[in-house]
């Protein structure tokens, strides 16, 4: 296998043309906060198809690829792998071959790791072994075919809402601990529902949603490629400066001080609905000039 530098998986599926640069930046975001590789991040965004991935990973690795769904597998070979190691490294044999030495052909996940096949080749016999990359989705209907072995291969994809709701809470992402319980406290006064976000939940919004964040956060989490569908309240301590970048970034209201609570409200109840009946708080927040500017 080639061990060494390889090329970025991003940069495969980039320059095949199979994602843009803000399809991509989803996909990280997905890789970083569901801790999962990459390629499946990007699948389970679908952004990608398994296929497309599969092959991405090919030339990232410089591997051959196997459509295990086409294989017919041969429970003979099972025996030259223990199932132990069949669940462990999600490998399935495909063949034997005779050349010069006798070779063990593999079918296995990415990114094929050298143990797998070290494990492989101690538990078989034999002295080479020659791995191919499968899916996930073949791999484990291979597993469960030739081994019996039934188990979920990922974790479950995170759920987020299909359906937009006009009474979701609003979204505070980018604060520190402190502020963004002063935040909700502050709006939970007035009859709306604050809700500390991840940056998944607010790539996922909906034309519907509301999100308060620092300009200096919704600039790292979009990064110039990405749009969301919410509106958008950012806050910068630089009036000039900041209503340019809130600008840029499609914000449709901007602040200079998150805690000027009527000005904040003011900006709220223009880009939500009024809170749902019986949510109303005591306390009303005049429409009077404040320190800020809406966007």
């Amino acid at each position: 296998m080639e061990t060494g530098t390889r090329r970025m998986l991003g940069e495969i599926l980039l320059e095949r043309g199979l994602v843009s640069r803000g399809q991509l930046r989803l996909g990280l975001v997905h890789h970083h906060e569901a801790r999962v590789p990459l390629g499946r991040a990007l699948i389970r965004e679908r952004v990608c198809s398994e296929s497309d991935v599969l092959q991405a990973l090919s030339e990232q690795l410089g591997l051959p690829t196997v459509e295990l769904d086409r294989e017919p597998l041969d429970r003979k070979l099972a025996k030259l792998i223990p199932a132990r190691i069949a669940r462990q490294h999600r490998v399935i044999p495909l063949r034997l071959e005779k050349q010069d030495k006798v070779v063990l052909h593999v079918a296995l996940p990415a990114p094929a790791s050298i143990e797998a096949l070290d494990d492989v080749r101690a538990a078989s016999g034999k002295p080479r072994v020659e791995p191919h990359l499968a899916s996930e989705r073949a791999l484990a209907r291979a597993l469960t075919e030739l081994y019996g072995i039934r188990e979920s291969f990922e974790p479950p994809a995170p759920e987020y809402d299909s359906e937009p709701d006009p009474d979701a809470p609003v979204l505070l992402y980018g604060w520190n601990p402190v502020t963004a319980v002063l935040l909700s406290r502050m709006l939970n006064r007035h009859g709306y529902e604050g809700k500390a976000a991840t940056p998944l939940e607010v790539l996922h919004t909906h034309a519907t949603d509301l999100v308060i964040a620092p300009v200096q956060a919704m600039e790292g989490l979009l990064m110039g490629e990405l749009q969301i569908p919410a509106s958008l309240i950012v806050l910068s301590s630089s009036e000039d400066e900041g209503f340019e970048r809130a600008h840029q970034l499609g914000a449709k209201g901007f602040l200079v001080n998150p805690m000027d609570e009527e000005m904040l409200l003011r900006v709220v109840r223009r880009l939500r609905l009024p809170p749902p009946s019986g949510r109303r708080g005591g306390m009303g927040a005049s429409d009077g000039e404040h320190k800020g500017t809406e966007g």
